[in-house]
């Protein structure tokens, strides 16, 4: 009578016997140890379930048999040499994980396979070469998205086809700028460099021109991926009437709105081609925009100013927005930060009592970026610094100001008050007062 109800089961009870290992959905990677066919059960060691036994009928029913080649099998019985692999032959490892997962897998499931059993020291770094070594190999594709799968085929595919498979599926120029960007990277490594960037360049082009109005910084981005796709194929010089970063440039487009729809990578090329395109005014332009962008795009600005000497108009513009109140949080982080030689003659109290008239602002508004806030808390020598050269009167005076500033809680006040004191210990009395 057993042997009847097993027979529509026995090819995998066959399987999961000649295979040793399994997987369990709730109790996951099981390696069988023993098969008892006198009681008709399995003795497996799952990961927490060393020694469980299983009747033959419910572990056909429940088990899917793994052969000893996939990467849970090989990590029980041969995790030396997986890291051996991980050490010497990345593409190796990258491929027992795929081919364990029916060819494909993504970044993250790999990284939970491989980390910490196989790979045990830096993961990033590890990764960063082993992603180099797949781009270049033509049996492995290594998607844009990090949160599609990477797979493998057995017959290879050259480089530029792959490149220019991911340039031809995406949709629209953003994602297109995208893949060119990508393809830009392997450039040195392709042997048909001129046809993957004709390719491309024409694509990008005939998207350039309709985005120029629409979208100036789509636009802006693809002319900056089109033009050195053409430098890496060490192609001619583009043809008349192709639009340049000067076209983006119209009296119409404003350098902010452009700065906020590119990436902050991005940035300090967008203020050069910006400067090229316009070289009367351009610096006015950065001025009037460095209080409107984040801290890390106004040292941009401020860098770009220095290196084509105009630092005088960039502290005349920080010194006036600081004595009006009007220079925002993200401004004052950034001159916070700098604290250099060149910016002494305006490092002084208006700056902190400008950081409160700021931060304060922004709590009206409802903004919720504490950045300057948690920086003036974690600089143990900036508030002391800024209050270095004034007189007792406005020390006193701003000491009061922190007091009352509702952007600090007590403990965090308590901490800035006694820093004060620590170098003005005539302010006690005001405090305890």
């Amino acid at each position: 009578a057993q042997k009847v109800e097993l027979k529509p089961n026995r090819a995998v009870l066959v399987l999961l016997t000649q295979s040793g290992y399994c997987i369990h959905r709730s109790w996951g990677f099981g390696k069988i140890k023993t098969v008892d066919t006198v009681f008709a059960r399995f003795t497996i060691d799952f990961q927490n379930k060393p020694g469980h036994a299983l009747d033959l009928g419910f572990a056909a029913d429940s088990l899917k048999p793994i052969p000893p080649t996939h990467i849970l099998a090989r990590k029980t019985a041969d995790l030396e040499g997986l890291r051996q692999l991980a050490a010497l032959h990345h593409l190796d490892l990258i491929k027992v994980v795929l081919e364990s997962y029916g060819g494909k897998a993504t970044i993250d499931q790999i990284h939970q396979l491989l980390v910490p059993d196989v790979i045990r020291d830096d993961w990033r770094k590890w990764w960063e070469v082993a992603k180099a070594e797949l781009k270049k190999d033509g049996h492995f594709t290594v998607p844009i998205k990090k949160t599609e799968p990477i797979a493998y085929a057995s017959k290879e595919v050259a480089l530029g086809e792959r490149l220019l498979g991911d340039f031809r599926v995406a949709k629209g120029l953003r994602a297109r700028t995208t893949a060119a960007t990508e393809a830009f990277k392997n450039f040195p490594d392709l042997a048909d460099k001129a046809a993957v960037a004709n390719e491309m360049i024409a694509a990008l082009n005939a998207d350039i021109a309709s985005h120029q109005r629409t979208q100036p910084g789509v636009a802006l981005e693809a002319i900056f991926a089109r033009d050195d796709i053409r430098q890496a194929a060490g192609l001619a010089a583009p043809a008349e009437g192709q639009l340049t970063t000067r076209h983006i440039w119209t009296s119409e487009v404003r350098l902010s709105s452009i700065l906020e729809s590119v990436p902050v990578a991005k940035h300090k090329r967008v203020l050069q081609s910006f400067r090229e395109a316009t070289p009367a005014l351009w610096h006015e332009a950065l001025l009037a925009t460095i209080n409107n962008v984040p801290a890390k795009v106004v040292g941009e600005c401020a860098a770009l100013l220095t290196q084509e000497g105009k630092p005088q108009q960039l502290k005349d513009t920080l010194a006036a927005l600081i004595s009006r109140h009007t220079a925002n949080t993200e401004l004052l982080l950034w001159l916070a930060k700098e604290r250099s030689d060149a910016f002494a003659d305006i490092l002084g109290p208006e700056v902190f009592r400008a950081m409160l008239t700021a931060m304060e602002r922004d709590q009206f508004n409802e903004k919720k970026s504490n950045k300057l806030r948690d920086y003036i808390l974690d600089d143990q020598d900036l508030l002391v610094e800024l209050i270095g050269s004034a007189d007792f009167e406005v020390i006193k005076d701003l000491t009061r100001a922190l007091q009352l500033s509702p952007c600090f809680d007590d403990m965090d006040k308590r901490s800035l008050l006694a820093r004060i004191v620590k170098n003005y210990p005539a302010v006690q009395s005001l405090i305890s007062g």
